[in-house]
């Protein structure tokens, strides 16, 4: 039976943490709160653990799962199997972005189950920012693995409770830190490493080597370092590597070599002599500044030259909190760094989506301005309309729906991904799901020699964001509103990706409550081509597994159509 616990109890309660530690150690799972989802957790070195969570999700093997860490230098540690280059870059994306939502795929080490990376050799890590969920990892002394904590495919839990709900019958100690601030799951890239053909190119770095042979002392060359990648849009000239065979060779030699040039002692654990490179990294800011040092020039000339072997570039597989922008903006801060380039992967390029396209006139755009004063958080649900029987003789608008599946964006997967959530079902509610958007009478005059079938509205629950149907909420089965119009602009955005989840969860109980026969989310006050307005429409749009109704509103009468 799942046993929940005040999260905060896990600092002072010694027979908590041991109860907790031993729990790890037998490869059972917990359930840990962070900023963006709850996560069902287990050790990520332990392949029984990792099967444990499969199994309790019912989630397949070609579905990673992202690891937490308490800090970078752990990740260097237990999961990351990467050069000196690759750790200088996840070193300065962790200076600005961890604790937080940002997880960061490369290769995994050898010792490290395949079954966490689905077999693709590459894991995904993060420090969540939750000092509960932190202070869990440290007592475990491991990776704690943790997808989120529902069966998979459902929508993802936001609170304690959901967790509890999905898995009450398991055996699984749930710590509860309230609501999650963020609400949606991080963001997710990988770091990406081409062969490079130009042979110029490759013998660059041993010339200049050897120009500077006292050292990294001139700042000119560790600027110029920056233009020796191959531009990234020769596509022809890449191959990604997948083994990287040059640091192979030196891989079994570089802790004993940073044990050295660090000055560690022997006592000293090796998460203890990675948290010292630290301090050589951040020299990197300062050329000048080490240029005497002979210990830290052996670090510069190690990052230098894998610099100088492969092409880099990094790719964001799922939307989040952080964005292309945000990533980008943080590389050209750094010299070694700027000449990375950051792509989005194609199956989550919603902004290409024909509903992106659709055209609205001004007098279409009055009625979708959420105009209620409802806001509050802790009784988020008291905006659900439950009188269906209103008189309605001031909504005699006629309202046509056709229903158009778009799942061509992202088929089912077909092999191993490197990065979850990435299956066009994702989020999903146990009722069928649509998304909900408004079109032009034109727009449904062009497609009128389509097949349409009538719907009732009545038997559907429609999930409203920002008040786009609110004048027709009697139309609807039941009606809940996001309502955010007292928020400024900026603002509007955070709440609705808070609360989404929240919200979808009470739609799915009143929908299973009165069996409904869809849950509908009106999606008009969120198709916006902002990353932070895509990010929350990523996991919409999985959520209604890319199926959606086109409705046009006119003035005589209130009707719905699908195809």
């Amino acid at each position: 039976m799942a046993l929940i616990f005040k999260g905060n109890e896990i600092f002072e309660n010694d027979d908590l943490r041991k109860r907790l530690k031993e729990h790890i150690e037998k490869d059972k799972l917990i359930g840990i709160p962070t900023e963006t989802v709850y996560g069902l957790g287990g050790n990520s070195l332990s392949e029984k653990s990792l099967e444990n969570i499969f199994r309790m999700k019912n989630r397949p093997v070609s579905d990673p799962i992202i690891s937490h860490v308490y800090n970078i230098y752990q990740a260097y540690d237990q999961l990351y199997h990467i050069n000196m280059y690759e750790k200088y870059i996840i070193y300065i994306l962790n200076k600005h972005f961890w604790p937080g939502p940002l997880s960061i795929i490369a290769r995994s080490k050898k010792q490290a189950p395949l079954i966490l990376t689905a077999y693709t050799q590459f894991c995904a890590v993060r420090v969540p920012d939750n000092i509960i969920t932190r202070e869990i990892i440290k007592i475990c002394n491991t990776p704690i693995a943790a997808p989120s904590a529902n069966k998979f495919q459902h929508i993802s839990p936001t609170n304690c409770l959901h967790v509890y709900e999905e898995f009450k019958n398991e055996d699984l100690l749930i710590f509860d830190d309230g609501q999650c601030d963020i609400g949606i799951e991080s963001t997710v890239l990988k770091i990406t490493k081409y062969k490079i053909f130009d042979e110029e190119k490759k013998k660059e770095y041993v010339l200049n080597k050897k120009k500077n042979i006292n050292g990294m002392n001139d700042i000119k060359y560790v600027q110029h370092m920056n233009n020796i990648n191959v531009d990234n849009s020769e596509e022809n000239n890449l191959v990604e590597i997948i083994t990287d065979e040059e640091y192979e060779c030196e891989y079994n030699e570089e802790l004993p070599l940073l044990r050295v040039v660090t000055n560690s002692k022997g006592s000293e654990s090796n998460i203890e002599v990675y948290e010292k490179l630290k301090n050589m990294f951040d020299l990197l800011e300062h050329p000048s500044s080490y240029n005497n040092n002979n210990n830290n020039n052996i670090i510069v000339d190690k990052i230098l030259k894998y610099k100088s072997l492969y092409n880099y570039s990094i790719k964001i597989y799922r939307r989040g909190k952080y964005t292309k922008f945000d990533i980008q903006n943080v590389l050209n801060k750094y010299d070694l760094l700027k000449d990375i380039s950051v792509e989005m992967y194609e199956k989550i390029k919603f902004e290409n989506l024909d509903i992106f396209k659709n055209e609205y006139t001004k007098n279409d755009n009055k009625d979708y301005k959420c105009d209620n004063n409802i806001n509050n958080e802790i009784d988020i649900y008291n905006n659900i309309n439950n009188n269906n029987n209103n008189n309605n003789n001031n909504n005699n608008h006629v309202v046509n729906i056709s229903c158009h599946n778009n799942s061509h964006i992202n088929s089912e997967i077909e092999k191993n991904e490197v990065c979850p959530g990435l299956l066009l079902t994702h989020y999903s509610p146990f009722v069928s799901t649509y998304l909900l958007d408004i079109i032009s009478y034109k727009c449904l005059e062009r497609n009128e020699n389509t097949c349409k079938k009538k719907k009732d509205l009545n038997k559907c629950i429609l999930l409203d964001i920002g008040g786009s149907l609110l004048k027709y909420d009697n139309k609807f089965l039941k009606y809940i509103n996001i309502c955010y119009d007292s928020l400024e602009l900026n603002e509007r955005i955070k709440y609705i990706t808070k609360q989404f989840f929240l919200y979808l969860r009470q739609a799915e109980r009143l929908a299973i409550e009165n069996k409904a026969d869809n849950i509908l989310i009106s999606i008009v006050n969120i198709k916006r081509c902002d990353e932070n307005y895509l990010s929350i429409f990523d996991r919409i749009y999985r959520a209604a597994s890319g199926k959606l109704m086109s409705v046009c509103i006119d003035d005589k009468d209130l009707s719905a159509w699908t195809k």
